[in-house]
């Protein structure tokens, strides 16, 4: 091989080699590329190059982006025609027999708020366009309110070439057997200069017209006008724009011809950085007149029909009308109202506005008001307003009133029936604040309301001075409001089932924020009872409630026992004072309630069941923490107490703790249980008691009872003495009641006296020589030995085994006599017996006549 044949073959292998590495890399970046693009499919069938354009019988495409783009392309016989190899855009033509879109889905909004591409950006695209595109069968598959809507048509398009313009387009979409085609042609007569038009036409009649004249200098302006005479189509346009509603429009048998819309608009967008226009700072004029003579769907906003006659003027990006005019009907889409509670959706909005004749400065427009909902729960606003259309832009309302009326309004767990409302407000508005006053006058009433276990019934809200409203907002930050005022909330009924059915009334101080609400004031019933009541709820918190209960002298009535379920129907409080305080704390989501209560009690005396008390002195503080209830019982004194003997005063200090769940098993416990009885002392040892224990034992011991005493209480004639009496007693608890089984009594040495003279003993032993002996020896028994065991049981008999040792001196030369004498009383029927005495009152002695009788 020569010289130069090796060159060139090295040069051949060469070039072979870096074509093999281009097209790798070309093939690595085509990879990186539809990677990148989310393209999941990009097929084609039978494609052919030429240096006059590429065919390809059929092309699949697919794609799915990361910010969420979803869509599918399907094409048969696309055409696409170019000048040459070497200069491929803008291409001469592209044509596709038929084409299937379908899209899945929308890429998500983008958080940095891109600003829309210029104009420049727009030439730039256009150059991608071929200069003429047509497509014979267009089938799209889209998104829509009702779910997957289908449409078909065709599309023609034909531009000059490098520049966008001129442009002529025609889109057709047909639907059983009609078709709706929309025409554009967009002229330019300098680079400065456009003129775009465009036409609505229904199965050929034009129906909407459109004219857009664009001057871009320094500043894009804008001029165009918009018009539409009749659309005698509208009944089976209804029924093609129904697929695009998430409702059902309603059905228009007859559409009346005389449905007109015009608008016209003279802008002026200033030029923004990078050779665009900012829309928000739009300037200019603006007219639209609409006469819709029957319900008719806008996406997104519901079925709107009346008429409305609007100019208005725009700087700066602020737009005011200044002429109004409207009396439009909405029945608004389900989405627009789908956040509002069902009973509070409204079916119909009936919106009235009008120019009023008064003598205004120049540069305001006045406008009566009037907006009006039908559904279930109806309301109505009417109002006064001043719009100011020059610096200092604000919005004046006068004499404005919102009714609302509902027979029965459910909001999740709460139920309202007849309610009615009725607001007179008034203030003023502009960019940064809003200042609103709610006159007196208002009110809310409410014929019934239930939650839960709670109901009331006449319920009146009222304003005994105005209410303030105030909502401001600075720049960036977010929006502030502030509703301050007193409140008086008035209720006929409040039931409950640890309530006594009656009126109750609240004057609260109201404060409420974005971040919390705050409540005080005093709140009463009809029993009487009064509290200085505050309520605090961070939004984002607990509720916070605290009360004060204002001094009670029961001597004027127990308003407690009148106003609580829960207080005993056997307890009667006639005089002395109770004071208290507590508080509560609701947490938010699944924290559970704590609570804290401390109440004193002064000098309380009347009867509980047949027993009269008197000189009760308490001071109690109790908490609620996880579920579990802590009373601790400071001190309870008691100076006496009456079952039918008195006896006190009575010591107890100790506590008692319990679940919520079951506030009657707890367990009571004390360090001092003990009371004087008889001259002498009863008491507990220290201990507790559990109540949800079958069984308990508690020790109890009784010392220096005085045998005096003791026996003027018991109810026997001519029975004295004199002594100590000592005991101790094991107290047994059960299902049944109070037992004792081994209790002891003893006297105290060197013991005492006993003298029992009776006619009926006497009587007895003039019979009989043993009890003449007995009879004379108690006249004057001298005791050195008084003991006795003790056994109680449930049923209340009381069994004591009495052991009796001493002398009587006049007797027989004082020898000793020794007793055994075995006793048996029943102590619920002694206490009878004591209380129909007139050792009680005379309400105790009218209770157990009537459980007896």
């Amino acid at each position: 091989m020569t010289k130069p044949s090796r060159i060139l073959l090295w040069l051949l292998l060469g070039l072979l080699g870096l074509a093999s590495l281009a097209g790798g890399f070309a093939w690595y970046q085509w990879n990186m590329f539809k990677r990148e693009q989310g393209i999941e499919r990009l097929e084609w069938e039978n494609l052919r190059v030429s240096t006059q354009g590429i065919t390809v019988s059929r092309l699949n495409y697919e794609q799915r982006t990361v910010d969420g783009l979803a869509m599918a392309a399907q094409a048969d016989n696309v055409a696409l025609r170019i000048p040459s190899l070497s200069k491929p855009l803008p291409a001469r033509s592209l044509h596709i027999d038929r084409i299937q879109f379908t899209l899945l889905s929308l890429p998500d909004a983008p958080e940095d708020h891109s600003p829309a591409p210029d104009l420049e950006q727009y030439e730039r695209w256009a150059a991608w366009l071929p200069q003429r595109l047509t497509i014979d069968d267009l089938q799209l598959d889209l998104p829509c309110a009702n779910g997957r809507c289908d449409e078909r048509g065709a599309l023609q398009l034909q531009h000059a070439g490098e520049s966008l313009l001129p442009l002529e387009a025609r889109l057709d979409l047909r639907r059983n057997q009609h078709q709706l085609s929309l025409t554009i042609s967009a002229q330019r007569s300098d680079e400065l200069h456009s003129l775009i038009e465009a036409k609505l036409l229904i199965d050929g009649q034009p129906r909407l017209e459109t004219r857009h004249q664009l001057d871009s200098t320094n500043e894009l302006l804008w001029n165009g006008t918009l018009s539409m005479g009749s659309l005698p189509e509208a009944p089976w346009l209804l029924e093609w724009l129904g697929e695009w509603t998430s409702y059902q429009p309603a059905t228009l048998p007859d559409m009346p011809t005389d449905m007109r819309l015009g608008a016209g608009w003279a802008l002026a967008l200033p030029q923004a950085p990078g050779a665009g226009f900012d829309w928000r700072d739009a300037a200019g004029d603006l007219r639209l007149s609409a006469h819709l003579p029957a319900f008719w769907p806008v996406i997104g906003l519901g079925e709107l029909q009346g008429e409305i006659d609007l100019a208005a003027n725009g700087q700066n990006g602020l737009w005011l009308p200044t002429e109004l005019k409207a009396s439009l009907k909405l029945r608004p889409e389900p989405t627009m109202v789908a956040e509002l509670p069902k009973s509070l959706r409204p079916t119909l909005l009936n919106l009235d506005i009008v120019p009023m004749e008064a003598e205004t400065a120049q540069g305001r427009l006045p406008l009566q008001l009037r907006l009006e909902s039908q559904g279930s729960t109806p309301a109505t606003l009417q109002a006064r307003v001043q719009l100011a259309t020059a610096p200092p832009y604000t919005l004046d309302v006068e004499q404005a009133r919102l009714q609302l009326r509902s027979s029965k309004l459910q909001l999740d767990a709460l139920s309202l029936q007849g309610l009615e409302a009725a607001l007179s407000f008034s203030g003023r508005a502009d960019f940064e604040r809003i200042a609103l006053q709610v006159d007196k006058t208002s009110r809310v009433t409410l014929a019934r309301m239930t939650s839960a276990e709670f109901a009331a019934s006449q319920l009146r809200a009222e304003l005994p001075q105005p209410l303030s409203l105030q909502i401001e907002r600075s720049g960036t930050e977010p929006i502030t409001w502030r509703l301050r005022g007193p409140v008086e909330l008035r209720l006929g009924t409040l039931e409950h089932p640890q309530l006594i059915s009656q009126g109750w009334r609240w004057s609260s101080q109201l404060d409420v924020d974005a971040t919390r609400l705050n409540a005080t004031g005093p709140l009463s019933n009809d029993a009487g009872l009064a509290l200085a009541t505050s309520l605090n709820n961070a939004w984002n918190g607990s509720l916070q409630v605290s009360g004060k209960l204002q001094e009670i002298f029961l001597r004027a009535g127990n308003p407690f026992a009148r106003s609580f379920t829960a207080w005993p129907a056997a307890l009667e409080l006639n005089s002395g004072r109770l004071l208290g305080d507590g508080k509560f704390s609701l947490p938010t989501g699944s924290g559970v309630l704590s609570a804290s209560l401390a109440l004193e009690a002064r000098g309380l005396a009347g009867i509980y069941d047949r027993t009269e008390i008197s000189g009760l002195d308490a001071r109690l503080a109790g908490s609620l923490q996880h579920n579990r209830l802590q009373m601790d019982i400071t001190e309870l004194r008691l100076a006496q107490l009456n079952p039918g003997f008195t006896f006190g005063p009575l010591l107890l200090r100790g506590a008692y703790n319990a679940s919520l769940d079951q506030p009657g098993q707890g367990r009571l416990s004390w360090q001092t249980a003990e009371t004087q009885i008889l001259g002498g002392r009863f008491s507990l040892e220290p201990a507790s008691l559990d109540l949800a224990a079958a069984q308990q034992q508690l020790n109890a011991h009784l010392q220096g009872v005085q045998l005096s005493e003791l026996l003027a209480a018991y109810p026997t004639e001519g029975l004295s003495g004199s002594g100590h009496i000592d005991g101790s007693f094991e107290i047994h608890r059960s299902a049944t009641g109070l037992s004792v089984d081994q209790g002891q009594l003893a006297a105290r040495a060197p013991g005492g006296v006993l003298r029992f003279r009776s006619p009926k003993i006497e009587a007895l032993a003039q019979a009989n020589p043993a009890m003449r002996i007995v009879s004379e020896a108690l006249h004057d028994f001298h005791y050195d030995l008084l003991s006795s065991d003790v056994r109680y049981d449930e049923s209340g008999k009381l069994n004591l085994g009495l052991r009796l040792n001493g002398r009587n001196p006049a007797l027989e030369g004082g020898r000793p006599i020794n007793f055994s004498i075995n006793l048996e009383e029943d102590i619920p029927a002694l206490l009878t017996s004591l209380q129909l005495s007139d050792r009680v009152s005379e309400t105790i002695q009218r209770r157990v006549q009537e459980r007896l009788r």
